[in-house]
């Protein structure tokens, strides 16, 4: 149990790090760029994200769950992601005009050049911090994780302020990455293989694909609003949505990320242990929608103060659609484990085809929606976040036997703590009027009383997460404080 404590807080000090560094870096480039602007790299991040999920493979995914793992496998498993994503970058780069051609936006071709760059460093990035993963050693990955946000965040600043625009961002990833690439050399476990062997793994392959294009039509699926408007609308527009969109998600990504890096491992350690996933798969998906339920019920009454504060008068057109994005992140967020419970359970087949239904619905009601204006396109997410809901409880009950009524019965309590923060939510705006009040004032206001209320309600419904808010507080506080 030690051990997965320390892989928590490792993860947790990375993934929360690069958050919130990432988060003050967009907080800053919302001041220095246009919508204009963002929305135009918002476009090439959205075409790259396509190779950027393919281009491992799936090699991280494959060594931390791989039994029997050898130097032979390794090297095999970097020979393959070498092929793939060398030949993804080179893709990239030969593509680049036409995606500008389509959106007649000539400054994505080379803003997509820079970001093939990127594709020949990725294969030698990913294997000593996977291998590092598979032992559950998360110190190294927290530096390298920290390290590569850190020199991204500051080469990006320092060159938006010296006028590059949108190719700023670029370079400051590419600069990230090569960071991140020399603490990796640093940090490798000893006999860490770098020569590549370019023969067939006939099983990474099957697995590759699923867990790859998996990953890559999940990610794309939240980029397809960019995509779209990015065709039907302008790139202002793109801009805003990119931003309300964003800010949700970074809300999402700050309180999950870090304990789906463990997730995995943990699910995989359980299983070769001759353990069962099912209980540990609902206890997870609960606690983490005790904190998240009640943040996004807050986000969807109070998101025009939130994006004012930070990001300035130019993006409070992007209030509302983060309001109604709210609510579909409730929705995609409860089976945010999902994944990694059916890869350890060796289910990619159903994470693929569960991610392709998802795709192929979202992508359908979001072109339906895009000629009706933002905030129909916004709903149409909510749509499709219903839909995800949906399929994934059908194929985590048919991989690890979880039905609904179980799920019903273990968030009766998160829907309770839920209603209560958002009731609450609404009080305040009837007293402050969130939209006419001093954006500060009406955060402080929310970060006073939130945050008791929620602790009321976990001690009210007797949650399990009261629990740990509990033992956090002991453990932080000293006794004479107390």
């Amino acid at each position: 149990m030690s051990k997965i404590r320390n892989a928590l807080i490792f993860s947790a000090l990375g993934q929360y790090s690069v958050q919130i560094i990432s988060f003050a870096l967009i907080i800053a480039l919302a001041r220095i760029l246009t919508p204009a602007e963002i929305g135009v790299y918002a476009i090439a991040g959205a075409v790259s994200i396509l190779a950027m999920e393919l281009r491992s493979l799936g090699v991280p995914q494959f060594i931390v769950r791989e039994e029997n793992l050898d130097d032979t496998l390794v090297r095999q498993a970097l020979g393959m992601t070498v092929m793939v994503s060398w030949g993804l970058g080179a893709f990239i780069a030969v593509t680049a005009p036409l995606v500008a051609d389509f959106y007649n936006e000539m400054a994505l071709t080379n803003i997509l050049w820079i970001m093939s760059l990127s594709f020949l460093i990725a294969p030698f990035t990913c294997i000593p911090m996977a291998l590092l993963k598979r032992e559950m050693e998360f110190g190294p990955v927290f530096i390298q994780q920290f390290v590569g946000a850190v020199v991204n965040a500051g080469s990006t600043i320092t060159l938006v302020l010296l006028g590059y625009s949108y190719y700023g961002l670029a370079w400051g990833v590419l600069i990230g990455m090569i960071a991140e690439l020399f603490v990796g050399i640093y940090y490798q476990p000893p006999g860490t293989p770098w020569i590549p062997s370019f023969t067939w793994l006939g099983k990474l392959v099957k697995f590759g694909f699923f867990t790859s294009t998996t990953q890559m039509v999940t990610r794309f699926s939240e980029s397809i609003p960019d995509l779209v408007i990015g065709r039907f609308a302008t790139m202002t527009d793109v801009g805003l949505f990119s931003r309300g969109l964003g800010t949700v998600l970074f809300l999402n990504r700050i309180i999950v990320s870090a304990v789906s890096a463990v997730i995995l491992p943990h699910l995989s350690e359980v299983l070769r242990s001759g353990g069962s996933i099912e209980k540990e798969y609902l206890r997870a998906i609960k606690l983490q929608a005790a904190f998240t339920w009640p943040i996004f019920a807050v986000v969807n009454v109070a998101a025009f103060p939130m994006i004012n504060a930070l990001f300035g008068d130019q993006w409070d057109h992007a209030a509302a659609l983060a309001s109604v994005l709210a609510i579909w992140s409730m929705f995609a967020s409860i089976h945010c484990f999902a994944p990694s419970a059916l890869i350890a359970s060796g289910d990619e087949k159903s994470l693929f085809i569960t991610s392709v239904v998802v795709f192929v619905f979202r992508l359908a009601l979001v072109i339906v929606a895009a000629p009706y204006g933002l905030i129909a396109v916004s709903w149409a997410m909510v749509v499709s976040g219903v839909i995800e809901f949906i399929a994934m409880s059908v194929a985590i009950k048919r991989t690890i036997g979880l039905d609904f009524s179980q799920f019903f019965v273990a968030f009766i309590p998160n829907f309770i703590v839920t209603i209560l923060c958002w009731s609450v939510a609404v009080g305040l705006d009837y007293l402050l009027s969130f939209e006419t009040a001093n954006p500060w004032q009406s955060i402080a206001y929310l970060a006073v009383i939130m945050p008791i209320i929620w602790l009321l309600s976990l001690r009210l419904t007797k949650h399990e997460a009261w629990g740990l808010a509990l033992s956090f507080f002991r453990k932080t506080i000293p006794n004479n404080v107390r």
